[in-house]
Protein backbone atom coordinates (compact mmCIF):
# COMPACT_ATOMS: atom_id res chain seq x y z
CA UNK A 1 0.00 0.00 0.00
CA UNK A 2 1.25 3.49 -1.15
CA UNK A 3 -0.90 5.98 -1.35
CA UNK A 4 -1.28 10.10 -0.65
CA UNK A 5 -3.51 11.78 2.33
CA UNK A 6 -3.44 15.42 2.63
CA UNK A 7 -4.89 17.08 6.12
CA UNK A 8 -4.37 20.44 7.34
CA UNK A 9 -3.88 21.10 10.88
CA UNK A 10 -4.70 24.52 12.61
CA UNK A 11 -2.77 24.63 15.71
CA UNK A 12 -2.64 28.34 18.02
CA UNK A 13 -2.97 30.33 14.52
CA UNK A 14 -0.68 28.12 12.49
CA UNK A 15 -2.19 26.08 9.62
CA UNK A 16 -0.34 23.57 7.83
CA UNK A 17 -0.97 22.01 4.63
CA UNK A 18 0.76 18.23 5.62
CA UNK A 19 1.24 15.03 3.94
CA UNK A 20 1.70 11.35 4.38
CA UNK A 21 2.60 8.76 2.30
CA UNK A 22 1.93 5.19 3.65
CA UNK A 23 3.96 2.39 2.92
CA UNK A 24 2.76 -0.32 5.54
CA UNK A 25 -0.65 -0.70 7.31
CA UNK A 26 -0.30 -4.10 8.73
CA UNK A 27 -3.88 -5.57 10.50
CA UNK A 28 -1.58 -8.13 12.23
CA UNK A 29 2.20 -9.19 12.97
CA UNK A 30 4.19 -11.86 13.73
CA UNK A 31 4.20 -13.54 17.22
CA UNK A 32 7.23 -11.81 18.18
CA UNK A 33 6.52 -8.36 16.89
CA UNK A 34 6.52 -5.99 13.95
CA UNK A 35 5.38 -3.25 12.16
CA UNK A 36 1.64 -2.09 12.80
CA UNK A 37 1.84 1.37 10.52
CA UNK A 38 4.73 2.62 8.64
CA UNK A 39 4.46 6.20 6.81
CA UNK A 40 6.31 9.13 5.60
CA UNK A 41 5.12 12.49 7.01
CA UNK A 42 6.18 15.77 4.94
CA UNK A 43 5.20 19.32 6.69
CA UNK A 44 4.24 18.07 9.91
CA UNK A 45 4.07 19.72 13.07
CA UNK A 46 4.96 17.09 15.64
CA UNK A 47 3.55 15.73 18.70
CA UNK A 48 1.42 19.03 20.04
CA UNK A 49 0.43 17.89 23.08
CA UNK A 50 3.16 17.03 26.55
CA UNK A 51 0.49 14.43 27.43
CA UNK A 52 0.81 11.84 24.72
CA UNK A 53 1.25 8.14 26.18
CA UNK A 54 1.49 5.49 23.02
CA UNK A 55 0.62 1.60 23.74
CA UNK A 56 3.44 0.88 21.33
CA UNK A 57 6.67 1.46 20.39
CA UNK A 58 7.20 4.79 17.54
CA UNK A 59 10.94 4.86 15.50
CA UNK A 60 10.81 8.83 13.96
CA UNK A 61 13.46 9.58 11.82
CA UNK A 62 14.00 13.36 10.65
CA UNK A 63 14.74 14.47 7.44
CA UNK A 64 13.91 17.94 7.31
CA UNK A 65 13.69 20.92 9.77
CA UNK A 66 14.49 20.85 13.21
CA UNK A 67 13.13 20.98 16.58
CA UNK A 68 13.23 19.41 20.75
CA UNK A 69 11.91 15.91 22.36
CA UNK A 70 10.61 15.61 26.12
CA UNK A 71 9.63 13.19 28.36
CA UNK A 72 8.33 12.72 31.48
CA UNK A 73 11.88 11.41 32.66
CA UNK A 74 13.43 15.28 32.78
CA UNK A 75 15.14 14.61 29.04
CA UNK A 76 14.80 17.53 26.64
CA UNK A 77 17.36 17.00 23.72
CA UNK A 78 17.32 19.37 20.27
CA UNK A 79 16.36 17.17 17.56
CA UNK A 80 17.58 17.52 13.77
CA UNK A 81 17.40 16.13 10.11
CA UNK A 82 19.23 13.10 10.36
CA UNK A 83 18.41 11.95 14.02
CA UNK A 84 16.20 9.46 14.92
CA UNK A 85 13.68 9.22 17.82
CA UNK A 86 12.67 6.21 19.64
CA UNK A 87 9.73 6.29 22.23
CA UNK A 88 8.47 3.45 24.84
CA UNK A 89 5.23 2.69 25.18
CA UNK A 90 3.91 4.35 28.31
CA UNK A 91 5.94 7.03 28.25
CA UNK A 92 4.94 10.29 28.25
CA UNK A 93 6.37 12.53 25.90
CA UNK A 94 6.49 15.56 22.98
CA UNK A 95 8.60 16.43 20.31
CA UNK A 96 8.43 18.63 17.52
CA UNK A 97 9.73 21.94 15.49
CA UNK A 98 9.40 25.04 16.63
CA UNK A 99 6.41 27.25 17.08
CA UNK A 100 5.70 27.94 13.26
CA UNK A 101 7.80 25.69 11.91
CA UNK A 102 7.38 21.76 10.09
CA UNK A 103 9.86 19.31 9.06
CA UNK A 104 9.63 16.00 7.46
CA UNK A 105 9.81 12.33 9.09
CA UNK A 106 9.35 9.06 8.46
CA UNK A 107 7.64 7.24 11.26
CA UNK A 108 7.13 3.11 12.61
CA UNK A 109 4.59 2.18 14.63
CA UNK A 110 5.43 -1.60 16.28
CA UNK A 111 4.72 -3.81 18.96
CA UNK A 112 5.76 -7.33 20.18
CA UNK A 113 6.81 -9.62 23.10
CA UNK A 114 10.51 -9.77 21.45
CA UNK A 115 10.94 -5.69 21.76
CA UNK A 116 9.47 -5.46 25.30
CA UNK A 117 12.47 -8.16 25.60
CA UNK A 118 14.79 -5.62 23.97
CA UNK A 119 13.68 -2.72 26.23
CA UNK A 120 13.91 -4.56 29.39
CA UNK A 121 17.50 -6.17 29.01
CA UNK A 122 18.54 -2.59 28.03
CA UNK A 123 18.93 -3.45 24.39
CA UNK A 124 17.25 -0.40 23.34
CA UNK A 125 18.83 2.19 25.34
CA UNK A 126 16.15 4.04 27.64
CA UNK A 127 18.14 6.83 28.66
CA UNK A 128 18.89 7.76 24.57
CA UNK A 129 15.84 8.85 22.69
CA UNK A 130 17.44 10.53 20.16
CA UNK A 131 20.24 8.89 17.88
CA UNK A 132 21.99 10.51 15.50
CA UNK A 133 22.69 8.78 12.81
CA UNK A 134 24.91 9.85 9.65
CA UNK A 135 25.21 10.26 6.80
CA UNK A 136 21.19 10.71 6.55
CA UNK A 137 20.47 9.23 3.31
CA UNK A 138 22.07 5.63 3.74
CA UNK A 139 19.92 5.38 7.15
CA UNK A 140 16.51 7.25 4.75
CA UNK A 141 17.21 3.78 2.19
CA UNK A 142 17.61 1.32 5.05
CA UNK A 143 14.00 2.23 6.50
CA UNK A 144 12.96 2.39 2.51
CA UNK A 145 14.48 -0.62 2.26
CA UNK A 146 12.13 -1.92 5.19
CA UNK A 147 9.24 -0.62 4.46
CA UNK A 148 8.50 -0.25 0.97
CA UNK A 149 7.27 -3.78 -0.18
CA UNK A 150 3.65 -2.90 1.08
CA UNK A 151 2.08 -5.32 4.06
CA UNK A 152 3.28 -8.51 4.74
CA UNK A 153 1.24 -11.06 3.25
CA UNK A 154 1.44 -14.42 4.91
CA UNK A 155 3.39 -15.89 8.30
CA UNK A 156 6.78 -16.48 6.96
CA UNK A 157 6.17 -12.47 5.38
CA UNK A 158 5.54 -11.09 9.37
CA UNK A 159 8.37 -12.99 10.44
CA UNK A 160 10.74 -12.03 8.09
CA UNK A 161 9.67 -8.59 8.67
CA UNK A 162 10.26 -8.94 12.24
CA UNK A 163 13.65 -10.18 11.83
CA UNK A 164 14.24 -7.08 9.65
CA UNK A 165 13.06 -4.37 12.02
CA UNK A 166 15.37 -6.17 14.88
CA UNK A 167 18.36 -5.86 12.19
CA UNK A 168 17.55 -1.77 11.69
CA UNK A 169 16.94 -1.19 15.72
CA UNK A 170 20.39 -3.45 16.32
CA UNK A 171 22.51 -0.80 13.73
CA UNK A 172 20.64 2.14 15.51
CA UNK A 173 21.69 1.52 18.55
CA UNK A 174 25.40 0.22 17.18
CA UNK A 175 25.55 3.94 15.58
CA UNK A 176 24.63 5.72 19.01
CA UNK A 177 28.16 4.45 20.53
CA UNK A 178 30.41 3.06 17.58
CA UNK A 179 31.63 5.27 14.54
CA UNK A 180 30.30 3.79 11.70
CA UNK A 181 30.92 6.08 8.85
CA UNK A 182 34.05 4.20 7.90
CA UNK A 183 32.14 0.92 7.15
CA UNK A 184 28.73 3.29 5.70
CA UNK A 185 31.61 5.11 3.26
CA UNK A 186 32.49 1.68 1.98
CA UNK A 187 28.99 0.73 0.98
CA UNK A 188 28.34 4.25 -1.01
CA UNK A 189 31.00 3.70 -2.57
CA UNK A 190 30.61 -0.52 -3.26
CA UNK A 191 27.03 1.10 -4.40
CA UNK A 192 28.46 3.59 -7.21
CA UNK A 193 30.53 1.21 -7.95
CA UNK A 194 28.01 -0.89 -8.88
CA UNK A 195 25.61 1.14 -10.21
CA UNK A 196 28.00 2.39 -12.83
CA UNK A 197 29.51 -0.70 -14.04
CA UNK A 198 25.90 -2.97 -13.29
CA UNK A 199 28.68 -5.94 -12.35
CA UNK A 200 29.09 -6.76 -9.19
CA UNK A 201 32.66 -8.41 -9.70
CA UNK A 202 33.64 -5.85 -11.41
CA UNK A 203 32.75 -3.45 -8.76
CA UNK A 204 34.96 -5.94 -6.94
CA UNK A 205 37.86 -5.09 -8.69
CA UNK A 206 37.16 -1.65 -8.13
CA UNK A 207 37.04 -1.67 -4.47
CA UNK A 208 40.33 -4.02 -4.48
CA UNK A 209 39.05 -6.85 -3.24
CA UNK A 210 38.24 -10.45 -3.94
CA UNK A 211 34.39 -10.91 -4.90
CA UNK A 212 33.73 -13.00 -1.87
CA UNK A 213 35.59 -11.23 0.64
CA UNK A 214 33.47 -7.68 -0.91
CA UNK A 215 30.09 -9.72 -0.82
CA UNK A 216 30.33 -10.90 2.41
CA UNK A 217 31.11 -7.03 3.26
CA UNK A 218 28.49 -5.41 0.92
CA UNK A 219 25.67 -7.68 2.45
CA UNK A 220 26.96 -7.51 5.90
CA UNK A 221 26.27 -3.89 5.43
CA UNK A 222 23.43 -3.40 3.00
CA UNK A 223 21.34 -6.61 4.04
CA UNK A 224 21.55 -7.65 0.60
CA UNK A 225 23.67 -9.39 -1.58
CA UNK A 226 25.67 -7.53 -4.20
CA UNK A 227 23.76 -9.07 -7.03
CA UNK A 228 20.06 -8.10 -5.48
CA UNK A 229 21.54 -4.47 -4.95
CA UNK A 230 22.35 -4.64 -9.56
CA UNK A 231 18.51 -5.90 -9.46
CA UNK A 232 17.39 -3.21 -7.60
CA UNK A 233 19.15 -0.17 -9.73
CA UNK A 234 18.52 -1.85 -12.76
CA UNK A 235 14.34 -1.75 -11.59
CA UNK A 236 14.66 1.85 -10.85
CA UNK A 237 16.07 2.64 -13.85
CA UNK A 238 13.47 0.34 -15.99
CA UNK A 239 10.82 3.01 -13.50
CA UNK A 240 11.99 5.53 -15.11
CA UNK A 241 12.25 4.38 -18.64
CA UNK A 242 8.80 3.17 -18.41
CA UNK A 243 7.50 6.70 -17.71
CA UNK A 244 9.06 7.82 -21.23
CA UNK A 245 6.04 8.02 -23.88
CA UNK A 246 6.86 5.71 -26.82
CA UNK A 247 9.67 3.93 -25.25
CA UNK A 248 8.77 -0.13 -26.26
CA UNK A 249 9.88 -2.50 -23.92
CA UNK A 250 12.71 -4.46 -26.13
CA UNK A 251 14.79 -1.19 -26.11
CA UNK A 252 14.13 -1.16 -22.32
CA UNK A 253 15.14 -4.47 -22.23
CA UNK A 254 18.18 -4.09 -24.45
CA UNK A 255 19.34 -0.71 -22.31
CA UNK A 256 19.43 -2.64 -19.66
CA UNK A 257 21.22 -5.45 -20.76
CA UNK A 258 18.35 -7.92 -21.03
CA UNK A 259 18.56 -11.18 -23.41
CA UNK A 260 14.79 -10.41 -24.39
CA UNK A 261 11.89 -8.26 -23.62
CA UNK A 262 10.25 -11.39 -21.69
CA UNK A 263 13.30 -11.94 -19.46
CA UNK A 264 13.03 -8.56 -18.43
CA UNK A 265 9.21 -8.29 -18.24
CA UNK A 266 9.53 -11.53 -15.48
CA UNK A 267 12.51 -9.64 -14.04
CA UNK A 268 10.51 -6.50 -13.45
CA UNK A 269 7.11 -8.34 -12.55
CA UNK A 270 9.13 -10.33 -9.72
CA UNK A 271 10.49 -7.27 -8.40
CA UNK A 272 7.93 -4.66 -8.69
CA UNK A 273 4.49 -6.82 -7.86
CA UNK A 274 3.19 -5.79 -12.05
CA UNK A 275 4.52 -6.19 -15.48
CA UNK A 276 6.16 -3.11 -16.89
CA UNK A 277 2.53 -2.79 -19.40
CA UNK A 278 0.62 -3.26 -15.15
CA UNK A 279 3.00 -0.45 -14.22
CA UNK A 280 2.75 1.64 -17.16
CA UNK A 281 -0.93 1.99 -17.01
CA UNK A 282 -1.27 2.73 -13.22
CA UNK A 283 2.25 5.68 -13.49
CA UNK A 284 -0.20 7.37 -16.26
CA UNK A 285 -3.27 7.29 -14.17
CA UNK A 286 -1.40 8.70 -10.86
CA UNK A 287 2.15 9.79 -11.17
CA UNK A 288 2.98 10.60 -7.92
CA UNK A 289 1.86 7.66 -6.46
CA UNK A 290 3.83 5.41 -8.36
CA UNK A 291 7.59 7.24 -7.12
CA UNK A 292 8.40 3.87 -5.00
CA UNK A 293 10.81 6.13 -3.20
CA UNK A 294 9.16 9.08 -2.46
CA UNK A 295 10.84 12.55 -2.54
CA UNK A 296 12.67 12.64 0.45
CA UNK A 297 15.27 14.65 -0.07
Amino acid sequence: MNFLVFKVEIREHWAFMWEERIYKQNLQVSPLGGIRLACYLKNGVGVLTSKRVLPHYNLVFVTRGSGLYRDDTGTETPVKAGDAIIVFPGREHWYGPAKGETWDEFYLVFEGPVFDMWRDTGCIARDQPVISLTPMDFWRDRILQLIGGGPAANDDDHLRESIRLQELLADIQKASHVDMEKDIGWLERAKAAIEYSLDPRAAATQMGQSYEAFRKKFRKLSRMSPGKYRTSVLMERACDMLAVDGLLLRHIAEELGYCDEYHFSRQFSKAVGWSPSEYRARIRKSPEAMNVLGDHA
